[in-house]
């Protein structure tokens, strides 16, 4: 009887150790199926976060950068106007002319400069939006008009170092010629808002430190048509762009930063033997680093053709990026 009651024992001894490891294994098996998710959830919320990290460096890098940029461009031309500079800049604008012949345009058109490097660069001019009312002439019927977009104007400048020299107190003051060329694309979309003709000019330009932080510029160009229409004219043009930039003020307050820019523009035809010429009084203020707004009215000088400016009226923006 106590042998049998001693081996009765064993096996229910081996049960209940047999269920309490069955126990724990299951209550670390509901324990691990409850954590894991949250601990995958939590490591991969870190990884998010460092991820997000990453992207706001980055893009605290990229400001700096463009800050950097955008500081060094204003540095080397303050008002955007300098010619030997070709930092990227969005400059947009409206003109109002009145032509001598009665004819009323007004143009919006973005314009600007892409920096391919330091000393080559390209100013852009696209006519956005054109419109030519001619009711104003006489023999026209009332109510002739044309709207649309005008040929776009596409300059290459290059600023060779080896015309460059400097001159005035330790040095200080620049003197550059620029080589470039100039072409005028027929894209108008009505022959009353272009030439109708694909014009080429080569460009020479100098430009010259003056006192008191100026500069004088005056770029001279020949235009010619590569290519034309039967029905739109010969082109053989001389125009001249001479303009002095002399700042009034200096960056800062409110009344900071204006700047006067007289322009003169002589225009001789070689084809008509006519002489015509503009001069134009740009007066603008720096609202900030690398953003401008100007206004420029301008007046016809010494007119020989109907289709000469007699008034122009321009507002615009200037805009580092």
């Amino acid at each position: 009887m106590k042998k049998s009651r001693i081996f009765g024992k064993a096996p229910y001894k081996k049960h209940v150790l047999l269920s309490n490891f069955l126990l724990i294994l299951l209550s670390v098996a509901v324990v691990t199926f409850y954590s894991l998710p949250a601990a995958v959830a939590q490591e991969g919320q870190e990884q998010q976060e460092v991820s997000q990290e990453q992207i706001e460096e980055f893009k605290e890098v990229k400001r700096a950068t463009k800050k950097e940029k955008v500081e060094k461009a204003v540095k080397e031309d303050a008002t955007g106007t300098d010619p030997r500079s070709f930092s990227d800049k969005w400059m947009p604008y409206y003109r109002y002319t009145e032509l001598e012949n009665g004819t009323v345009q007004q143009d919006l058109t973005a314009f600007g400069t892409l920096g391919f490097s330091p000393r080559v660069g390209m100013f852009y001019e696209v006519p956005l939006a054109q419109y030519r009312d001619f009711s104003d002439i006489p023999g026209v019927p009332q109510g002739t008009d044309a709207i649309g977009m005008g040929d776009i104007d596409l300059k290459f400048l290059w600023r060779p170092e080896a015309l460059e020299l400097t001159y005035g107190k330790e040095g200080k003051m620049n003197a550059s010629v620029l080589l470039g060329t100039d072409f005028v694309l027929p894209t108008a979309t009505d022959d009353a808002l272009g030439g109708d003709a694909f014009l080429f000019a080569p460009i020479v330009a100098f430009v010259f430190d003056m006192p008191f932080y100026g500069f004088f510029a005056a770029l001279n160009l020949y235009y010619f048509d590569v290519y034309k229409n039967d029905s739109a004219p010969d082109t053989s043009r001389y125009v001249g762009k001479w303009f002095y930039m002399q700042p009034l003020t200096k960056p800062g307050p409110w009344w900071g930063g204006f700047f006067l820019l007289p322009e003169f523009q002589p225009i001789y035809d070689f084809k008509t033997k006519e002489f015509s010429s503009w001069i134009g009084v740009e007066l603008g203020k720096m609202l900030a680093p690398g953003r401008i707004a100007y206004i420029k009215p301008g007046w016809g000088i010494d007119n020989s053709e109907l289709t000469d400016r007699e008034f122009t009226f321009e507002v615009g923006f200037r805009w580092f990026f």
